[in-house]
């Protein structure tokens, strides 16, 4: 097992062996987001098993990192860790990297040194974050009149039970 600080995931080919080969990054990736709302600023932990069959090379992902979100509901910044794994495969043959058109699988040169798992990585991570943030599973939000947050305090607004943006939509009749 090897442990490598750097801002690429890249796995040499000359350490594999063939079986199985175990290497552990801390990757610092600049500027990794999924746009607003949703950030990586630190280290990404990543943990890459690497199942070696000749010119094949199976890799298993593992990837975590502390994201800062903002909260869906109610509009507050939060960190909270995330963990996501990604399977893919690596060959040098041009044929079977054909073969796999509809499944993962990427095709090394040649003359390729090493492995770049940098993208496969960051994808791990980002697929693992939720498509709703919230910074809490009981988050109350917003009020939807005065814009409360409904977690810090209450709000004094008065409770309707319809909503007067239809008022106008009463009077429509509708005749056979």
């Amino acid at each position: 097992m090897a442990f490598v600080h750097s801002q690429h995931v890249t796995i040499p080919l000359s350490a594999l062996k063939e079986g199985v080969s175990t290497f552990t990054f801390r990757a610092s990736i600049p500027d990794l987001s999924l746009g607003a709302g949703c950030f990586f600023p630190d280290a990404i932990d990543v943990k890459a098993k690497v199942t070696t069959m000749g010119d094949d090379f199976y890799i298993e992902i593992e990837a975590e990192g502390k994201g800062h979100f903002i909260c869906d509901r109610c509009g507050e910044s939060y960190q909270k860790s995330v963990s996501g794994g990604l399977k893919t495969f690596y060959t040098f043959d041009s044929a079977r990297a054909q073969e796999g058109e509809d499944s993962e699988v990427n095709l090394l040169s040649h003359s390729a040194q090493e492995i770049d798992i940098t993208r496969d990585s960051l994808d791990a991570l980002l697929l693992a974050v939720p498509s709703k943030r919230l910074c809490s599973s009981d988050c109350r939000g917003l009020c939807p009149r005065c814009g409360a947050n409904l977690n810090e305090t209450s709000c004094s607004c008065r409770k309707e039970d319809e909503d007067s943006r239809w008022e106008a939509l009463k009077g429509i009749r509708f005749d056979d």
